[in-house]
């Protein structure tokens, strides 16, 4: 039986060298894993000359994920009581290494759980509780900004006719659907919209960028690569493109930095030749068009395995990236017979 040691122990702190170092044969969670398989396909490339699994779990036993993963584990929805129970149990019975959360709605929760996790040997790639409720929290991360000198559009005052149009998003961003485009005052007050739980800001048609951002463990940016968003669909980007454009690189990894942001995460934000960079939102987890970025040179599952085994020179030396790489996504069936 291979030793099992809390995933902390393979870490190298900057200062020194890891407490252990083995061989280690590393299984990884995927939670809220739906139909994110080309993230599902990178870790298992990761996992592979490992020897690991790549464990998926989701609270719909139909999801696509059932059909890509290594082990399926059935969770309950995270707002529920026995959320955290179940999932300590799912990292118990597999000896999970690393849990990937992936969705909004789960992130502070789970690192609330940091150390009970890391008392059976579960490493989570999250920050610290506060600053992931500062990012899903539209308004609170536009403050944040505010407060430390990060570009971001102003606020609208939809008393004030000349203010319109405006973009209105709910400040939750564990809520799906988008934002709305209202063209006038009268629009606005027809949507009978509750404004606190909504930011609302100038529409502006700039081009749109997500910079999809790797961290050390311990918060340190380690690199990020941009992307130019082409065409949306639901808000993700369907059709995108790698650039080269230092001054959006550098603007996103000292606000990573800021945040204390840990492994995998997205910021988004719009720039014209005018008016630069403004700041959109904070997704402190991969994305969904992030599988151009990993494709592109950033490879961040196969980089958090190494951060994990304590080979930081290796995880931590930028990587070469594909500039002008695009990514033109479709849908795809899996055909199944349910049992």
């Amino acid at each position: 039986m291979r030793p099992k040691l809390c995933a902390q122990d393979y870490v190298y702190r900057h200062q020194g060298k890891p407490k252990r170092r083995l061989n280690v044969f590393m299984n990884v969670l995927l939670t809220s894993s739906s139909a994110k398989i080309q993230l599902m396909e990178a870790f298992k490339d990761a996992l592979r000359p490992r020897g690991g699994q790549l464990i998926a779990a989701d609270c719909d036993p139909t999801c696509c994920s059932v059909h890509f993963a290594d082990a399926f584990e059935l969770m309950p929805r995270d707002d529920a009581p026995d959320y955290e129970a179940r999932l300590l149990e799912i990292c118990k019975t597999h000896k999970i290494d690393l849990l990937i959360p992936t969705r909004d709605g789960e992130l502070v929760r789970i690192a609330k759980m940091r150390n009970k996790l890391k008392e059976i040997g579960t490493l989570i790639t999250l920050g610290e509780a506060e600053a992931l409720a500062a990012c899903m929290d539209k308004g609170a991360l536009h403050q944040f900004c505010r407060d430390n000198g990060f570009p971001v559009l102003d606020v609208s005052d939809v008393t004030d006719t000349a203010a319109f149009p405006v973009f209105i998003r709910h400040r939750n961003s564990s809520l799906t659907g988008g934002g709305i485009l209202v063209e006038d005052r009268k629009s606005f007050e027809h949507l009978a919209l509750k404004t606190d739980d909504y930011l609302v800001q100038a529409f502006v048609e700039y081009r749109e960028f997500s910079c999809d951002i790797l961290s050390s463990l311990d918060g340190e940016p380690l690199q990020a690569v941009v992307r130019e968003r082409l065409r949306l669909v639901n808000g993700e980007s369907w059709r995108s493109q790698i650039v080269d454009m230092p001054v959006l690189e550098k603007l996103t990894l000292d606000l990573a930095r800021a945040l204390k942001l840990c492994g995998h995460n997205l910021i988004q934000m719009f720039w014209s030749e005018e008016s630069g960079a403004q700041i959109i939102e904070v997704n402190p987890r991969f994305g969904g068009g992030t599988n151009l970025s990993l494709k592109g040179g950033l490879a961040s599952p196969e980089r958090l395995m190494l951060m994990i085994e304590g080979r930081l020179d290796e995880a931590y030396a930028r990587r070469p990236i594909d500039y002008g790489l695009m990514s033109l996504r479709y849908s795809r069936d899996v055909l199944v017979k349910p049992q």
